[in-house]
């Protein structure tokens, strides 16, 4: 309590102007208080708001503004972390203040007021749906101009996955400007992972009747992209989000939605795009998990793959690629993302794109319910075994006898998961 008042009676002088010492303190004061907050939230949120009000008639210092959006973000994390029914008080008390910086075309601000907007709707309970205030708040984010400020790329990336995740069966109404909003992004370099967020967002929540229908268009896009420009990074994103593909609806639908475009080409892709990707460098965190268990599909799934000879060393490349990821050290297949400590953290204003720090958010896996990829690979392996006899050991030896470590890793995996090939 006392400590709040005296740092807010500096804030709320108007002649003091804006303190970003004062306002930092504040932040990490909230931050440190965290449980102890439910009893000044409603206080401290008035006085912040207020403040917000004060500087977007006229932002003069972007340190300030930045560290007074931190500490909203710190009550939004604090508070909704104990409960996430709190959403709604939120959402209460911020849309107004939020609604004016939007209108106002407070340009310093609205990438701030897009990560927050994420934030709550993140915290907001599974099955709420999306709520009249973000409902109506909806088109207007798809405005062309929001999309041209190169500040507020990330934060309405990410806002839209939200409303992808919360509310997707409201949301397909408005596939096409979704996807409108996608074209644009993925034809500028530097949006490019901006387009693949979004892209992924679709395929994780939409209901599949909505946007399979488009998936040909989708694709179309993507393929002239990759001809015209098939840089190393742009070859990664477009391999996460076909794993992801594979993952979520099977590699009968990937084959399929390819082949549709031309003949072959979904085969002509694993073997010139997908599979040298990941002998180059296998990929981290929850991207190595997702290609774990596209590959998994594609290797158990794929009658194809077995057909001729062609198919076969397919087949074993592509197992190659997967113990690759499993037994490389760096792709900490199960953990999430890098856990920074907050009082380390590097936390201030940045010009191109402020990330607010405390409104961050792991990374949701798309595959939860698959809890050991590794173990999961060698079970299904060993179906496949199991159903033809004979026929899938040698394209094991194949595959992993080049490399004595994956030799040794895949027996490893078996091992560990008692699994037996016959």
């Amino acid at each position: 309590g006392p400590l709040f008042t005296g740092l807010f009676s500096i804030i709320d002088n108007a002649e003091l102007n804006e303190n970003e010492y004062v306002m930092k303190c504040i932040m990490r004061a909230l931050n440190v208080a965290k449980d102890d907050l439910m009893d000044v939230v409603q206080v401290v949120l008035e006085k912040l708001t207020s403040a917000l009000a004060r500087v977007a008639k006229n932002p003069k210092n972007p340190q300030y503004n930045h560290f007074l959006f931190e500490s909203i973000a710190v009550l939004i994390r604090a508070v909704c972390t104990i409960d996430s029914a709190h959403t709604a008080a939120f959402e209460q008390f911020l849309f107004p203040p939020f609604q004016t910086v939007l209108q106002m075309e407070v340009v310093e601000f609205t990438p701030y007021v897009f990560q927050l907007l994420a934030q709550i709707l993140e915290f907001r309970r599974e099955g709420a749906g999306l709520g009249e205030a973000y409902t109506s708040l909806f088109a207007p984010l798809l405005t062309p101009t929001l999309w041209e400020r190169k500040g507020n790329v990330p934060a309405l990336t990410r806002l839209l996955t939200a409303y992808l995740s919360k509310g997707p069966n409201d949301l397909a109404p408005h596939l096409l400007g979704i996807l409108g909003v996608f074209q644009k992004l993925v034809s500028s370099k530097a949006n490019e992972q901006y387009a693949f967020d979004l892209l992924r967002g679709i395929a994780t929540y939409m209901p599949q009747e909505a946007f399979m229908p488009r998936m040909k268009d989708i694709l179309q896009i993507l393929m002239m992209k990759l001809q015209q420009s098939k840089t190393p990074k742009y070859v990664n994103l477009i391999t996460h989000f076909f794993a992801l593909f594979v993952g979520k609806y099977g590699s009968q639908a990937y084959l399929d939605q390819l082949n549709q475009l031309q003949p072959g080409m979904g085969l002509m892709l694993l073997v010139q795009v997908w599979v040298p990707r990941l002998q180059a460098a296998s990929p981290s965190r929850l991207e190595a998990k997702t290609q774990m268990v596209g590959l998994t599909k594609l290797l158990c799934e794929t009658p194809a793959l077995l057909a001729d000879a062609n198919g076969r060393q397919i087949w074993s490349q592509i197992l190659a690629c997967a113990v690759k990821i499993v037994c490389s050290s760096g792709s900490s297949l199960n953990s999430l993302s890098v856990l920074e400590n907050d009082d380390d953290a590097e936390i201030g204003y940045d010009a191109t794109f402020s990330v607010l720090h405390f409104a961050t958010r792991p990374a949701k896996d798309p595959f939860a319910e698959v809890q050991d990829a590794g173990a999961s690979l060698v079970q299904s392996v060993g179906r496949l075994c199991a159903s033809h006899p004979g026929q899938i050991t040698p394209m094991i030896t194949q595959g992993l006898s080049p490399d004595p470590k994956l030799s040794a890793g895949f027996d490893g995996l078996c091992q560990k998961a008692g699994v037996q090939l016959s």
